[in-house]
Parts: structure tokens; C-alpha cells; sequence
């Protein structure tokens, strides 16, 4: 294969690279640096930045690169870090050298951008280079011609524990697209949830990685912040990987991305050219690609349907969005602002339960309907979760896309690109910190209102219980209103389906709950699924419930909501690991519908039957008798081992006996007509 040819390249590209802490042991430390050296250093273009590749575990892929800042003196040669930002701290130079290696990494970013690759990058920022706020304004600046998510700021514990300004300068930097990683991260230096809240990354450190595999203390450590950051929704990066052992532990703990010297060491910017070709692979011309154009939709997951997405590149997460707080204006107000910006005009619906506001242009019919699910929906799930909306949600209903979209982007503060894209995705998205659910009726199909209604109200009673800082599991969240969503139309015979196309799209290999944990990366992987993610992770639910119980799983709720990680609240109540019951999904699930299966249900004249866990694309002989009849043929069962059909419009009325054999087993069902 051509990935396994290239690494041996990649190797020796690597272990070409000057190892530059053992050059700096071998000869000694330098003489002490003169200050001015430092801001000759600057005029004179010494510096250098190197770049490390941060990979990612599952597919081998490189995501990005850490820039590392070098200077490269005249006399002694190759500088690391800890060599001289001592002295250009107190020379007053960090700030400029801060913004050199910002700028050097973004000319390099978009050079890789004009080769049409997305490579993100990293770089390393301490408390003195954020102090001041005219050093923030800069570092905005400087940071505004980066798309979303392409650049990380890494910072340590210590950074923010001795810099108390710092959490709200990272808040500023988040807030401009930027994401934020802490660095260097020991069992002393696990995240609370008030600063996980903020933080998109969790660098594992180097010492810890490299103890693990001959600790168990270091090992039992590096599970519980790697479980800790699963919990919190946080990518974990295990930094130091120097060896195919160390490789396959982290990766065996469920760790995201990889970066060390068994991977490659750092590389100048001309010998980067030959690793990407390498390296890149599917990452851009793949899933990603595949991601963004599929159009793998919630509409679709609901009703069956798709819309195209049109926009490439990134994906908005979820339909459930983490946004902040509102200005607090009154719906009314809302509505207004929504007509001077968009200029759709939203007329109030009357409703008990919620404040709906409407698309002027949906017939008085169709918004009375979607106010009367609001208030029966509400109502039901109430009753179902035990628990009553201390807010009445605020619900704004849109004709078409664009209204949606423009509403999305210059009232409710979503990103340009996630408005179009969830735009052209969904039929609907929740707000849950400003208490909205905005629907997209361009996206539903016949019905559809309804059932996205109950879906999303499902996300914001949901989070309401849980509180605003509390992360689900993607698979959890959108699986449990998926679930609730379906509940309600459930025939036997639809949720036969449903588990059997879960079992085909687990059976296949195509995706595991790990895969689907993250909120970020939900939408990517559902698209790939063909919109299937709603129907693997709403059975995951079921299961979780048929093991914990509706009140424990109620229990969950609260105990998230007391402070507890979802994982921590999972397992009081399940005696058993997040991780376990993550694994053993796919085969509890076989085994909960192993046995063949025939469901039944009124259709016209007759009754249409339909057999169920079968083998698919598999042929199963049926027999149907009754007093002085009987038929038998031969079927082949749909991809999901399913087949269905009518009898009875042309018998005589009375009672029959199905059989249905294969190679999995019989099922015997009794036909009434």
C-alpha cells in the first residue's frame, strides 16, 4: 500500500531532522545572551519556526502543526525556547517575538491554504505575552485573516492559575475563532469544569506519556485524563509518543491525535512539502470533502429527506448550539430586529405553553398546527422527564432558508459559515443558553414541523435540567431526542428498522459511539452515514435506558447537573465503566434482537407483515396458511435483513399463521384479516 511505502520516508525524514536538545547537551550551555542580541535577532530574521505534525489517531491523517519557535544565532547555533525568553521577557521583547511567531505561522498557513490544503497550527503563548490589552487588540489582529478552528493557542496550567486575566483573554480570543489548548497537562493540572468550559484541547505531558508505559501510577493517570477529557468533550492530544508501544497505548485509551518523534520530529518548512504528501491522504479529499457536500441532514434523519449542502470545508456540530447568552430583549423586540435585518416578518402565534413567533408567510393553518405541538409536546415531555421548563422557550419559525440562515447569523450570533451550513442541513437548531429554537421549514418534509418540534424541545428541557456548562456526549444527546422524537410515531415495525439499520451501519464498521461522542465532530460523521447517526446513537440510548432505567437515567440528569461528568454519572448508576458500555454497544444490541422477528399492522383491507433480523440480502422462505389455504414462496431480505408485504386484500377473512426461515433462525407471527 502507499501509506506503508511512505513510512520509512517519513522516518528518515525525521530522524534527518537535528535533534537540537542533545546538540545543546553535547557542547554545553551557551554563553549568557546579550538583550540587544535578542532585538537584532528580530531585524535581522533569526528567527525560525519549525513545525511538529499533530496526527490523528483513528485514520493516520495530520490535522496540524506545532510551531515551534528556533533562533538560529550566529555563533552558537540553534536556540530553543527555554534558552532565551527568559532574557527577552525581561528585555521587553515577548510581546514582539509573540507576535513574529504569530504572523510566521499564518504567512505558513496560508501557504498551505493556497496549495488547497486546511492544515490548522499551533502555537505556544505564555501569561506575560497576554497581559496587556493593547497586546490582545494585536493578537486579534493578527489572528482575523485565519479561518475557524485553523489556530490553536496552547497555554499550561501555571498560565492560567498565576495570570488570573488570562481565562478572559482566552474568552476574547475563543470568541474570534481561535481555539484554546491546555498544555502540559498532569494528573495536578486536571481542568475543573469551570475552566474545561473553556478550553477546546487537553495536551497530555510529555513526562506522563513517557512514564506510562512502565508506571502504573503514570498509567492509571493518563487513563483518568483521557477519560476526564472525553468527559468534557475536550480532544486530547498525547504529546512525546516516541515509540510504536507508546503509539498503541494512548490510541488503545481512546486518545484523539498523537504527536511525538516516533511520528516525526520537527521539520523545517522545506522539508514539510514531502511529509504532506504523505501525510495528507483522505484528510482533503475524503471525509472531509465528503462531509461538507453529503447533505446528510437532520430533515433527512426526521423525514426521510435531504438538502444538499452547498458550502466546503467546515461543518457546523450539532442541532443543539453552545452559543452564549442572549442581550435578554423580549420576544417582541427579537421580532422586530429579525424584520429590520433579515426582513422577514414574524407574526405571534397563540400558544399556552411557549412564545411562538412564525414566518408571516406560512398559511394561519400551519402555524396554528405548530403551536398545537409546541403545547402537546411540551406537556409530554414534562410528564416524561418529571420535570417542568422553568423558561418557557421562545420558538421562531422560518418559510426558507435564507430567512433561517440571516436569522441565525445577525440576530442569534451564529457564525457565518455554520448559519449556511446548518442552514442547508437542518430542519432546526436549539440555543439552550438563550432559551430559542429557531425551526427551518424549507427542510421538512410533510409533518416534519411536528417532529423537529419534539426533538429540539427535547435538547432544551434537556440542557435546562443539566445547566448551561454541563457537556452530554453528542451520541447522547442527540440520540435521546432522536429517541423522544420517534417515540411517539413508533411503530413495532419502525423501530425493528431502526435497530436493524443500526446494526448494519455498526456491523459494517462504519462508525463506533466513540466516533460519535464529540459535538464538534457529530455532524461530519453523520453526514458520512448518510444520516444514519440520529438512528445508531437514538438506539444507544434505548440500550442505555433498558440497562439504567427511566429513572436512572433520570438520575444521570441530576447528578450532571450537580457537578458530575457524564461518564462519573453513567457509571454510579450502571456499575459499570462509559467506556465498557461504549464498547460492548454493538454487540448487546445483536443481542437484544437476535431472535428473527415478524411485526404486523393494519393496511387498507389487509394487514401488511414484516419479518426482521434476518440475515440481510438473504434469501427466507415464508409459508402462510389458514383453514383450506396456503402459499409459499421464497423472499430476499433488504440490506437490513428486512422484508415487507400486504396480505389479506383478496383472502377470506380469518385467522393465518406465518412462518418465516433462514439461516438465522424462524419466526411465527398470527395474521388476522
Amino acid at each position: 500500500m502507499k501509506r506503508a511505502k511512505g513510512r520509512p520516508v517519513l522516518e528518515a525524514l525525521a530522524r534527518a531532522d537535528v535533534d537540537a536538545r542533545k546538540t545543546r547537551a553535547r557542547r554545553g550551555q551557551p554563553a549568557a545572551i546579550d538583550e540587544q542580541e535578542i532585538v537584532r535577532a528580530l531585524e535581522r530574521a533569526e528567527l525560525m519556526l519549525h513545525y511538529q505534525p499533530i496526527v490523528d489517531m483513528r485514520s493516520g491523517e495530520c490535522r496540524r502543526f506545532e510551531a515551534l519557535l528556533r533562533w538560529r544565532h550566529p555563533q552558537l547555533g540553534i536556540l530553543l525556547p527555554g534558552e532565551f525568553m527568559r532574557i527577552a521577557e525581561s528585555s521587553g521583547q515577548l510581546r514582539h517575538i509573540g507576535a513574529w511567531v504569530i504572523d510566521a505561522a499564518k504567512r505558513q498557513w496560508a501557504a498551505w491554504r493556497a496549495d488547497g490544503e486546511t492544515f490548522g497550527v499551533s502555537v505556544n503563548i505564555s501569561g506575560p505575552e497576554i497581559e496587556g490589552a493593547s497586546t490582545v487588540g494585536d493578537m486579534l489582529q493578527l489572528i482575523r485573516p485565519f479561518d475557524p478552528d485553523a489556530l490553536t493557542f496552547e497555554l499550561t496550567a501555571a498560565t492560567f492559575a498565576e495570570h488570573p486575566r488570562v481565562s478572559v483573554v482566552t474568552q476574547r480570543l475563543a470568541a474570534a475563532g481561535a481555539r484554546i489548548s491546555l498544555d502540559d497537562v498532569g494528573a495536578a493540572d486536571a481542568p475543573g469544569r469551570q475552566l474545561a468550559a473553556g478550553l477546546d484541547e487537553l495536551k497530555l505531558s510529555r513526562s506522563l506519556v513517557a512514564r506510562a508505559l512502565t508506571e502504573a501510577s503514570a498509567l492509571a493517570d493518563l487513563r483518568a485524563l483521557i477519560e476526564l477529557g472525553r468527559d468534557h468533550r475536550l480532544t486530547v492530544v498525547a504529546v512525546g509518543v516516541e515509540d510504536k508501544a507508546t503509539y498503541d497505548l494512548v490510541r488503545s485509551f481512546g486518545c484523539d491525535l498523537a504527536q511525538g518523534h516516533w511520528l516525526s520530529r520537527p521539520l523545517v518548512p522545506d522539508r514539510l512539502a514531502p511529509w504532506r504528501r504523505w501525510a495528507v491522504g483522505v484528510a482533503f479529499s475524503g471525509a472531509l470533502a465528503v462531509a461538507a457536500h453529503a447533505g446528510a441532514t437532520k430533515a433527512a434523519a426526521a423525514s426521510g429527506s435531504s438538502q444538499a449542502a452547498t458550502a466546503p470545508g467546515f461543518m457546523p456540530s450539532m442541532c443543539c448550539l453552545d452559543l452564549p447568552y442572549g442581550r435578554g430583549e423580549t420576544s417582541a423586540s427579537k421580532s422586530q430586529e429579525i424584520l429590520e435585518r433579515t426582513g422577514v416578518a414574524l407574526v405571534e402565534q397563540q400558544s399556552v405553553r411557549a412564545t411562538v413567533y412564525a414566518d408571516a408567510s406560512v398559511s394561519a393553518s400551519a402555524r396554528a398546527e405548530i403551536a398545537a405541538s409546541v403545547d402537546d409536546d411540551m406537556a409530554s415531555l414534562e410528564k416524561e422527564f418529571g420535570r417542568s421548563f422553568a423558561v418557557a422557550p421562545k420558538i421562531y419559525v422560518f418559510a426558507t432558508r435564507s430567512g433561517f440562515a440571516y436569522a441565525l447569523q445577525s440576530v442569534f450570533g451564529v457564525r457565518g459559515p455554520d448559519a449556511g451550513l446548518l442552514a442547508a442541513a437542518n430542519g432546526g437548531v436549539t440555543l439552550p443558553r438563550q432559551g430559542v429554537i429557531v425551526i427551518n421549514l424549507q427542510n421538512l418534509g410533510p409533518g416534519g414541523a411536528s417532529t423537529i418540534v419534539r426533538h429540539e424541545l427535547t435538547h432544551a428541557l434537556v440542557h435546562e435540567r443539566v445547566g448551561a456548562d454541563a457537556v452530554l456526549p453528542a451520541w447522547f444527546d442527540e440520540g435521546l431526542a432522536t429517541f423522544e422524537e420517534r417515540a411517539q410515531a413508533d411503530t413495532d415495525e419502525s423501530a425493528a428498522r431502526d435497530s436493524s439499520i443500526a446494526l448494519a451501519v455498526l456491523a459494517d464498521g462504519r462508525t463506533t459511539l466513540r466516533e460519535l461522542d464529540a459535538p464538534a465532530e457529530w455532524a461530519q460523521h453523520n453526514a458520512l452515514l448518510g444520516g444514519q447517526g440520529y438512528t445508531v446513537a437514538a438506539e444507544a440510548v434505548r440500550l442505555l435506558q433498558d440497562r439504567v432505567g427511566r429513572d436512572g437515567m433520570l438520575r444521570m440528569l441530576d447528578d450532571i447537573a450537580g457537578g458530575q461528568t457524564f461518564g462519573a454519572a453513567y457509571a454510579a448508576e450502571a456499575g459499570e465503566a462509559l467506556g465498557e458500555f461504549e464498547r460492548a454497544f454493538p454487540a448487546r444490541l445483536a443481542e437484544a434482537h437476535a431472535a428473527p422477528s415478524i411485526m404486523q399492522s393494519p393496511d387498507g383491507d389487509g394487514v401488511r407483515w414484516t419479518v426482521a433480523s434476518f440475515t440481510p440480502s438473504a434469501k427466507v422462505n415464508v409459508t402462510i396458511e389458514g383453514v383450506g389455504y396456503r402459499v409459499q414462496f421464497e423472499i430476499t431480505t433488504d440490506r437490513y435483513g428486512m422484508y415487507s408485504a400486504v396480505f389479506g386484500s383478496t383472502a377470506p377473512h380469518g385467522e393465518y399463521t406465518v412462518r418465516a426461515s433462514g439461516s438465522t433462525g424462524q419466526a411465527v407471527a398470527v395474521l388476522r384479516t
